[in-house]
């Protein structure tokens, strides 16, 4: 095994492994995106979950990037790389002078980010997001960097659904208990006739 697919064998184990040992979302993601940054020596990253009623991404992560940077504006799933939501294929912008898909250019070249990747999180065939990664120097993304960001934001919807079926089933549980807890307070102070 080479030593890239090293770390890349490495860094998704941790993250499977804290899908694993955790209920945190906010912990996963953050080691997605930072083991993403990482292994692949970029800038900064982030990720951010679709937001369908409003049809924004809202970053829910980010690693390296100015307060500037994320205040730049609502990020409109239709106008911010659209194409890695509707197709729900990988976007490599190698060189974001040359590209014309970005909503904030100028907010990228302020950044200092030259290149973008963008994977679309898809779980159970619906796209729930974005992993974003972005590097200060022109970059073509290889082959086997798409595929490892695409195994990591597989991770992610995993993580996040997770997440949501937890919410869920505790939502259901206190319903439950107030339930019961109705149940006995009226068996407790039946109605008098």
């Amino acid at each position: 095994m080479k030593d890239i697919e090293r770390h890349y064998f490495k860094a998704f184990v941790n993250v499977a492994q804290a899908i694993s040992s955790t209920l945190d979302l906010q912990e996963v993601l953050d080691l997605i995106v930072a083991n993403a940054v990482e292994v692949l020596d970029l800038k900064a990253g982030l990720f951010s979950l679709w937001n369908k009623h409003e049809n924004r991404l809202e970053i829910v992560t980010h690693l390296n990037l100015s307060q500037d940077f994320l205040e730049k504006g609502p990020i409109y799933a239709d106008k911010s790389v659209p194409r890695a939501l509707t197709t729900r294929k990988p976007i490599v912008i190698p060189d974001i002078e040359h590209d014309d898909q970005l909503q904030y250019p100028e907010a990228c070249r302020k950044e200092g980010i030259k290149a973008l990747l963008s994977i679309p999180v898809i779980f159970k065939e619906e796209t729930i997001g974005v992993l974003r990664l972005y590097d200060g120097k022109v970059r073509a993304f290889s082959e086997d960097e798409v595929e490892f960001v695409t195994a990591l934001a597989e991770q992610g919807g995993v993580a996040i659904e997770n997440a949501r079926f937890m919410d869920q089933l505790k939502k259901d549980h206190a319903r439950e208990l107030d339930d019961l807890w109705q149940w006995f307070s009226d068996m407790a102070h039946p109605p008098r006739y």
